[in-house]
């Protein structure tokens, strides 16, 4: 076989596959997918691409019913709020409707792939901070997270429940002659949350802190020091209760 025939064979082969992904995908939509599919393929324009989004949307309902979008590509709500000059989103995210992702004087924000942001959550990253979300991770509703000054890096398959709060800085209130928000701000380090942790409702995670590997944070607990990896965590400040490791027994008989 020529190398020109070998070139062919390769292209046809390429796009028969291309053809069973888009019915494949379509048939995902059931009677709608005719409707859903070009509209979401489309979406990536600019100006009109998110008013397609919200188009594609329409047979599928409200709220979490829309998820499924992004199994085509990344889906943001035009009802979503986005002013960050220096933002990356990766493939198959979903941005849901009244979010917030906003950057100034530096800051910057990048999403891995398929990473959920629910209705209401605010992300801000000001004064060179990041915010950076791995991939698989994902928010319930109304949870803020600010990258100022350091950065909030958080890892892969993470979750947080709802009204979760991180801050990578804090107001300066040293000088009693001025008000606290005209002191400027101090920071004492990045947050790190690394893969496969998990915050109950209204955690809140102060500046500085590392939370391991596999970590489970319970309802309501303030995050004040480092969490070790696997550790069950609760209270105001947080602390450590439990290992979600089991502990090596050892037998004679074994």
């Amino acid at each position: 076989m020529s190398n020109k025939t070998g070139r062919l064979a390769r292209r046809y082969d390429s796009q028969r596959a291309r053809v069973r992904r888009i019915r494949s995908g379509i048939k995902k939509f059931g009677k709608w997918g005719w409707w859903v599919w070009p509209l979401m393929r489309l979406s990536g324009l600019p100006i009109v691409g998110r008013r397609l989004a919200w188009m594609a949307g329409l047979p599928l309902g409200h709220y979490e019913s829309k998820r499924q979008l992004a199994q085509i590509r990344t889906y943001i709500s035009p009802r979503a709020q986005i002013n960050c000059p220096d933002l990356q989103i990766g493939p198959n995210c979903y941005i849901d409707d009244f979010v917030t992702i906003y950057g100034e004087t530096g800051g910057s924000v990048v999403l891995g792939k398929k990473v959920r942001i629910r209705r209401g959550c605010i992300i801000e990253a000001r004064h060179g901070g990041k915010v950076i979300i791995g991939d698989d991770s994902g928010m319930y509703p109304y949870c803020t997270l600010y990258g100022v000054v350091g950065d909030l890096r958080i890892g892969k398959r993470v979750g947080f429940a709802s009204y979760c709060s991180f801050i990578t800085a804090q107001h300066i209130f040293s000088d009693l002659d001025r008000p606290a928000h005209k002191q400027g701000v101090t920071s004492k380090g990045d947050i790190v949350i690394e893969d496969n942790t998990w915050l109950g409702m209204g955690v809140r995670v102060m500046d500085g802190v590392h939370i391991g590997e596999g970590v489970v944070v319970g309802a309501n607990a303030v995050v004040t020091k480092d969490i070790p990896a696997f550790s069950i965590a609760v209270g105001v400040p947080a602390q450590v209760i439990g290992t979600r490791k089991k502990e090596n027994t050892y037998s004679e008989d074994s």
